[in-house]
């Protein structure tokens, strides 16, 4: 395939010219929904999907302009899955921080802030960041589990044991529920 039959949000080696602002805003124009769903399918928090999805575009920005992103929507995608980890990180650190100055309480339990216009998020909110990362690349984005491990940087055995054990936690939850 010739380079000029790519798409234009395909990006150019990193050895060969730049790539161009027009191309990349059309491929933000062209792709910020689909990656503002995957983002909320991962957080569940739309607001913080939308500031996902902006970071990862201009975290990417400057490696497209030098032509360093050879096909920016599995870039974009990584972006994210990474800048999600990141924030989860933080949240974590600080949790930790909050909890070792607070005294604690008799009831510890930590509440869970979903959306409760879905049946299923409430269930995947509780599953681990990794495993709902899993789901929302193999089932929603319809993505293979060679391109799902090559995009978190795991092993195939990863997404398929991940996704396994996703798959058994949500089953395990609804059949508690409906009892």
């Amino acid at each position: 395939m010739a380079a000029s039959d790519h798409p234009p949000w395909v990006g150019i080696g990193a050895r060969r010219r730049p790539s161009s602002e027009g191309a990349f805003a059309d491929a933000v124009e062209q792709h910020i929904r689909d990656l503002a769903r995957f983002a909320y399918l991962i957080c569940g928090d739309r607001d913080q999907a939308e500031e996902v999805v902006a970071e990862a575009f201009a975290k990417t920005w400057p490696r497209w302009r030098r032509g360093k992103v050879d096909s920016l929507l599995p870039y974009l995608r990584r972006a994210i899955v990474h800048e999600i980890y990141g924030r989860g990180r933080r949240r974590r650190l600080q949790r930790r921080e909050e909890e070792r100055r607070r005294p604690a309480t008799p009831d510890g339990r930590f509440e869970h802030h979903v959306d409760e216009r879905s049946e299923l998020w409430p269930l995947m909110a509780r599953l681990p960041v990794a495993q709902r990362t899993v789901i929302a690349l193999r089932i929603v984005e319809d993505l293979s589990e060679e391109q799902t491990a090559e995009l978190l940087g795991v092993p195939t055995g990863t997404v398929k044991s991940r996704l396994s054990r996703a798959l058994g936690a949500l089953r395990s939850m609804m059949e508690d529920r409906d009892d």
